[in-house]
């Protein structure tokens, strides 16, 4: 008789709060387009909500983990063809050549790369496990060379889209990872160094629309408002400022559904950027932080059913995968604070946005993929 193999248990925790968050995404889609014009957001967000489940069970039972990882460098490959093709044959919009369109579906492949890289400095760390405890920066340089090539080429690519933010998220859990990995703390540091000294230059010497961000920041920060002023021209600190009348309006309880105002034009990026400045003004700070709970939620079940796993590979994909959604909605809800810069990056699951939803939902499924025990019989 043939072995067959089943799942024996995995984390419902983690299926659960992404479901909870997915349903609260989907609710926030329907309660601001219910006051618009047309409802054509809420449909295709409830179409990409089944994509989504579907992709979910396809990344948590179809999906090969030991296959996966070994074709993680065909796959970095194959990111970085799809990010060739986005300067190539992507729309530019407001200066910026963020996605492709295929079959009429717009496709960041800037949000599949964060996931990608996960998986392949995964790879890389665990095959080359025994050479970490002596990682000082030449010999990391030297016998981890794989990771900082492809990892330049792909930030370089998605830094030519004008498309800062995902690099900030990405070598957030990337230095996360190899930190966990324990890859010496010299070596972090000098890749820290290098990282910011590139930021800096960045924002400073890059596109004008990146320091007129910080100048509004600085204005408008949590920790820097001085009250001097920067000068803002036109509508440039518009969503800053309708963003914070909205979460200040909430107070503890929140206005409700029937009185928020933010949705009514005040905040054209209600949906996507600023959606947790809606549901703060809506249901107030303990709706807020209800929200902020579920994403630390998700975080800490990320770290539990990871850490439990004996193979480094595993270790380090989960909890970069974790780590990854988690930065995410931590820049987010910290722009809509206005205690970061504002940066364009969207709430996960509750967002509206496709291709979000569907690489957020398939890091959800390789979660669960993660940390499901399975058993034979047969």
């Amino acid at each position: 008789m043939k072995t067959k193999i089943y799942v024996a248990q995995y984390d419902h925790y983690i299926l659960f709060i992404y479901l909870v968050l997915m349903f609260i995404g989907l609710f926030m889609q329907l309660n601001i387009s219910s006051v618009r014009t047309s409802m054509y957001f809420f449909y295709r967000q409830f179409l990409w909500f089944i994509l989504s489940i579907a992709s979910v069970w396809f990344a948590f039972k179809v999906v090969d983990l030991e296959k996966l990882r070994r074709i993680s460098f065909y796959l970095v490959i194959f990111t970085i063809i799809l990010l060739i093709c986005v300067l190539i044959f992507g729309e530019n919009v407001n200066g910026a050549v963020r996605s492709i369109q295929i079959w009429k579906i717009n496709i960041q492949p800037s949000l599949l790369a964060r996931i990608v890289l996960i998986i392949y400095f995964a790879h890389i760390l665990d095959k080359k496990k025994r050479i970490i405890p002596e990682s000082k920066p030449s010999v990391f340089f030297l016998h981890f060379n794989s990771l900082i090539i492809m990892t330049v080429i792909v930030y370089g690519l998605i830094l030519a889209e004008k498309h800062f933010s995902p690099l900030v998220i990405s070598g957030l859990t990337l230095l996360s990872i190899i930190f966990l990995a324990r890859i010496k703390i010299l070596t972090i540091s000098l890749i820290l160094l290098i990282l910011l000294i590139s930021g800096v230059v960045i924002i400073n010497f890059g596109p004008k629309y990146r320091s007129e961000r910080m100048k509004i920041y600085h204005e408008y920060s949590l920790f820097f408002k001085d009250g001097t002023g920067v000068n803002c021209t036109g509508s440039d600190d518009y969503q800053v400022k309708e963003g914070l009348i909205s979460l200040s309006s909430g107070k503890l309880f929140g206005t409700g559904s029937a009185r928020g105002t933010g949705k009514h034009y005040f905040l054209p990026e209600a949906k996507t950027d600023y959606i947790f400045a809606i549901i703060g003004e809506e249901y107030g700070f303990i709706g807020a932080l209800t929200v902020i709970g579920l994403y630390i939620m998700l975080l800490v079940r990320t770290f539990i059913s990871s850490l439990k796993k004996d193979d480094l590979f595993l270790q380090l994909a989960g909890i970069g995968l974790g780590l990854n959604i988690f930065f995410n909605a931590f820049v987010n809800i910290g722009v809509a604070m206005a205690a970061l810069p504002s940066t364009g990056v969207t709430l996960p699951f509750i967002s509206y946005g496709g291709t979000s939803l569907l690489v957020n939902s398939l890091a959800i499924g390789l979660l669960l993929n993660i940390s499901a025990e399975r058993k034979r019989f047969g």
